[in-house]
């Protein structure tokens, strides 16, 4: 009885060996648009990384009580659509100084051109 068993289960477990290889894993061709849909995704995120890297962006995570740390976690776990919109906002984003500042400095700068060559 014993020996019955053994075969059968022995046989079992041979069957599921050769069996299993061949279906857990499938190799393919992937087409030019996918890899170029996975590098944009990792750049956008390298963009994310990089904005949340800076020493503004991460005092203030820290001002508003986020680890940079944990933030960073969270930029991994975004869809590439998300991380998209982020990439996309941050590179719209003003680089330097509003508006309002460099009309300022403008102002400032003819002023002091007007005080050095009409003053008497």
């Amino acid at each position: 009885m014993k020996s019955v068993w053994t075969r059968t289960i022995c046989r079992l477990l041979a069957a599921l060996m050769i069996w299993a290889p061949y279906h857990i894993a499938q190799a393919g061709m992937i087409g030019a648009d996918q890899a170029a849909t996975a590098a944009a995704a990792q750049a956008d995120r390298d963009t994310v990384l990089s904005y949340l890297s800076r020493s503004e962006a991460a005092s203030r995570l820290q001002a508003l009580g986020i680890d940079p740390r944990t933030a960073k976690e969270r930029v991994a776990a975004l869809s590439d659509q998300e991380a998209y919109g982020l990439a996309q906002r941050i590179s719209a984003m003003p680089a330097g100084a509003s508006d309002a500042g460099a009309v300022l400095l403008l102002l400032v700068v003819i002023g002091v051109v007007w005080w050095f060559f009409f003053r008497k």
